[in-house]
């Protein structure tokens, strides 16, 4: 009886195990969250365009670096006005705090410098 508990468990656990690698092998953690999930069931807490509306669709922003996380302008993300000039951002976590205080980050990204924390 004890032997067929560890072989039940024994297996659980390679099982759990082999999941878990199929689903960190799987995980896109940067991805839209339509790419990730077709059917779009799942994106209800994506932001819309329209949700946004300091987010503008110019091309070509006045900067090369982002202020905020000293990363390469990133031209798949969205860019923002400040100042009547688009801004272009690093990553997706820039734009919200860019947001939140646009006068804080804005000089420096004119400047095209990184704003030192």
């Amino acid at each position: 009886m004890t032997r067929h508990l560890f072989t039940f468990f024994g297996m659980f656990l390679v099982g759990a195990l082999i999941a878990l690698a199929a689903r960190t092998a799987r995980h896109q953690p940067h991805a839209e969250p339509s790419a990730a999930h077709p059917s779009g069931a799942h994106s209800q807490h994506a932001t819309t365009p329209s949700a946004q509306p300091s987010v503008a669709a110019a091309p070509t922003p006045v900067n090369t670096v982002c202020a905020i996380c000293g990363m390469k302008v990133d031209p798949s993300l969205p860019t923002a006005t400040y100042q009547g000039k688009t801004i272009g951002f690093g990553c997706r976590m820039c734009p919200p705090k860019f947001k939140a205080d646009p006068d804080k980050y804005g000089p420096a990204y004119l400047r095209n410098a990184v704003l030192k924390p």
